[in-house]
């Protein structure tokens, strides 16, 4: 596995433990125009979410030989709260994965100070060294000031929504909210993403540099037929309530795809936040755990090793190599599932 994708998959988990850090969101007078309330709801007044619940819909569709496996699916939902004092968000949210038709279910715990999932057999510490990782990549925004947005972080979502237009006033979770429409500049996101995973995960992997280089951004930009996003943001407090992202992109003319077997698709991207600022959070470390590493054969990182080298092998394509065995003889079994795709990281 190339060093660029296991510091990116590195990232990617710590992205979907502080999810909820993409709530960032903004207050200010109401005023017309989607413009403005992009800027009130992301710029640099944006007021800070503290808590809530979290529910987040992921899938992919994909084309090509990838496709064998049916829709790749992904929810999380559970509360939140914004990280203090260095270290992680404090969050209690269970997860679902589909992969080959087959559903995966467990759960992810952290106190602020560790971290603990849950798979079907038990609960487990995840290693101290892979938490530290990231809380080093959370500590911009874990200061005395409440979450300062997206922007400690090199994420700016007013530089790439375009096009935005207000498309009227809906509820969402009983909250009346603004829904505003826009396109997607996927070059200026994948510049962003670049920077908050080098944040995240760049110290991990040993070395400096950049994630998504610029010849990697062009090769993603290149690929995508379309890109839409839905904001739903609160009409009288400009609290982010919704946002919801749809890609359609395909590799054409020879194009090399990063992950094998794949030959297009369209990506669905839901996030929702219920309760904000009104969620008490409270969760208490498990007793009785034993260490992940009894499972990952070694830090969680070993996993995530091991789905890269799963999807970017150029020996068997996924279709039917050794990531789609792990997958379809786990047979439902998440720790099994996780046994077996750490050991294709060796």
């Amino acid at each position: 596995m190339t060093r660029p994708v296991r510091r990116v998959l590195l990232a990617l988990a710590c992205l979907a433990s502080c999810a909820a850090l993409l709530a960032a969101c903004g207050g200010g007078d109401d005023g017309a125009g989607a413009d403005e309330t992009l800027q009130q709801t992301f710029g640099r007044s944006a007021a800070a979410i503290e808590t809530g619940k979290l529910n987040v819909n992921f899938q992919l569709d994909p084309e090509g030989l990838l496709a064998l496996g049916g829709p790749i699916k992904l929810t999380l939902d559970g509360p939140f709260s914004a990280p203090r004092g260095g270290r992680l968000p404090i969050f209690d949210v269970d997860f679902v994965g589909t992969l080959a038709r087959q559903r995966f279910k467990g759960g992810a715990l952290s106190t602020g100070k560790q971290a603990f999932v849950t798979l079907d057999d038990g609960e487990y510490k995840v290693d101290a060294p892979f938490v530290a990782e990231l809380r080093k990549g959370l500590a911009p925004l874990s200061g005395k000031q409440a979450q300062p947005g997206l922007k400690a972080l090199g994420i700016d979502p007013l530089r790439w929504v375009s096009d935005a237009e207000e498309k009227g006033n809906e509820q969402i979770a009983g909250v009346d909210t603004i829904r505003v429409a826009g396109n997607v500049d996927v070059a200026r996101l994948l510049e962003d993403l670049d920077t908050l995973l080098t944040k995240a995960g760049g110290a991990a992997s040993g070395s400096t540099g950049s994630l998504f280089s610029p010849t990697l951004r062009k090769q993603l930009a290149d690929a995508v037929d379309s890109a839409k996003v839905d904001i739903w943001t609160g009409a009288s407090d400009k609290l982010l309530r919704q946002l919801a992202v749809k890609i359609a992109f395909a590799f054409k003319d020879g194009a090399k795809a990063p992950i094998q077997g794949l030959e297009g698709g369209t990506i669905n991207l839901r996030l929702r936040l219920d309760d904000v600022n009104k969620t008490t959070v409270r969760v208490r470390a498990p007793a009785g755990t034993r260490p992940l590493a009894t499972v990952t054969h070694g830090s969680l990182s070993n996993f995530l090793d091991g789905v890269g080298a799963g999807l970017t092998s150029s020996s068997s394509g996924i279709a039917g190599g050794a990531f789609l065995q792990c997958i379809t003889g786990a047979d439902g079994k998440t720790t099994a599932l996780v046994r077996c795709i750490s050991r294709l990281a060796s």
